[in-house]
């Protein structure tokens, strides 16, 4: 009869067991599961490092390939700079960071051996875990900036006030103010853009939310030389064109189509077509309906644009020469205007040129001052159409209206030292210059760029 072996009596035997089997059976087992665990450890550890080390990369080289005011040599350091200062490495382990670096494109590669676990079990030569890590980000120029504020200092260099609706979806606006208020909004409806960069701070709703601390972007026309126009005016007197549109406002004229008044104006009448020119005491489109000949039209002097005025010019540049003329436009004032598609002034509709008269008929053309010498005004309505840039590098530009009529045109930009978008304006603003039949809208914006694998 077989004797019953209790299990407490094996399990006894098992533990006193002394043959040596079972350490064997541990020696046999034991040594795999572990190099299988450290494998797994090593494994973890390997790849927590590279997740780091690519998210410093993509870091650096986002940050460097966006300024426009570097060398390569000087991108490539900032690269690195921006890369330490989001990868952590206090253990000290061996890294080494490569940089090539160029205007449209940086690339950042970086080495990094991190201790093994099993680093005893491996040979001399492979101890570390070795990780390759790279990125690389391409300039892009399809971010189109169609709003520039140039001030560098002021609060609210950009503002949106009242029931003012702005709507860019096809492109940026950009401050260059670093003041802790550069960029302010107060309205009902969050202005909306693709994009919007400000290089100081921000108050108010925007959609989308507004990136700060951004560089700031250059004037795109600073360096542009006005086109040659002859020293003698071909207009002495401020030209006036009157009409009878809407208030009666038509004066008796002589039988020529100029006529010299008392008050020191050139009266020319209703339905009139215009020649580029120089205009050396400003135009006035006062009630009437106007014709513009393609060109270059100078104006020493206000240029305005009465209620109830029809204006329309395929082709022209106005450029606003003085120290403190102004461009006006008031509502119900019906402007068509369009930017030449070529030559000098090609894109631009309204030029802004810090000038005095005298000066510079012999030839002296100071620099442009870095603050706000006037302030112009648009009245938007539904009745203004300007394909191309307003371009007021020393004016406050103040868009307005009490009319909620939405503005538009296929290719539009404003870039001045101040912007203000106030009253009931209702904006949108396009960049599509194939549509518009002109050269590509300026600036772009320095936050254009990306990852490529």
């Amino acid at each position: 009869m077989r004797k019953f072996i209790s299990k407490k009596t094996l399990l006894n035997d098992y533990v006193k067991n002394t043959s040596g089997q079972f350490a064997l059976w541990i020696a046999v087992l034991g040594l795999p599961m572990a190099y299988s665990a450290g494998m797994v450890l090593d494994m973890e550890n390997r790849n927590r490092h590279a997740n780091s080390l690519k998210s410093a990369l993509d870091a650096a080289a986002l940050a460097s390939v966006i300024p426009d005011n570097l060398t390569d040599v000087s991108r490539a350091n900032y690269a690195r700079e921006v890369f330490h200062k989001n990868y952590d490495n206090p253990e000290s382990m061996p890294l080494t960071v490569n940089v090539e670096a160029s205007r449209e494109e940086v690339r950042v590669e970086a080495r990094l051996e991190v201790p093994s676990l099993l680093g005893g079990l491996r040979s001399s030569d492979n101890k570390n875990l070795k990780i390759k890590e790279d990125s690389r980000a391409l300039l892009t120029k399809s971010d189109t900036v169609c709003v520039l504020a140039l001030d560098e200092v002021g609060q609210g260099a950009l503002e949106f006030s009242d029931n003012s609706v702005f709507s860019a979806p096809s492109c940026s606006v950009q401050v260059n103010s670093r003041h802790n208020h550069a960029l302010i909004s107060d309205t009902l409806t969050p202005p909306r853009a693709r994009n919007f960069c400000s290089s100081g701070g921000v108050i108010g709703t925007f959609d989308p939310r507004v990136k700060t601390n951004c560089s700031r972007i250059e004037d795109p026309y600073k360096d542009l030389v006005i086109p040659p126009a002859a020293s003698s005016c071909d207009q002495r007197k401020q030209v006036v064109v009157r009409g009878n549109n809407g208030r009666g406002q038509g004066r008796a004229f002589l039988n020529s189509q100029l006529a010299a008044t008392p008050d020191g104006e050139t009266i020319i009448p209703d339905f009139a077509t215009l020649s580029p020119g120089i205009y050396c005491k400003g135009l006035v489109i006062n009630g009437a309906n106007v014709n513009l000949e393609p060109g270059v039209y100078h104006v020493w002097g206000d240029l305005h644009f009465t209620q109830n005025s029809g204006v329309r010019g395929d082709g022209v540049t106005f450029i606003l020469k003085g120290e403190n003329n102004r461009l006006l436009i008031d509502e119900g004032a019906q402007v068509w205007l369009k930017a030449p598609s070529e030559g000098r002034t090609a894109g631009l509709v309204f030029w802004q040129k810090y000038l005095n008269l005298r000066n510079y008929v012999n030839g002296i053309v100071p620099k442009d001052p870095k603050k706000q010498v006037a302030t112009s005004e648009i009245n938007s309505g539904g009745g203004l159409h300007i394909v191309g840039t307003a371009y007021l590098p020393n004016h406050e530009l103040v868009i307005t209206s009490s009319n909620p009529v939405s503005s538009q045109s296929p290719a539009t930009s404003f870039i001045a030292y101040r912007i203000k978008f106030a009253g009931k304006t209702n904006m949108n603003v396009a960049v599509d210059h194939v549509a518009a039949g002109l050269p590509p809208i300026k600036p772009y914006t320095d936050d254009g760029a990306r990852l490529v694998e």
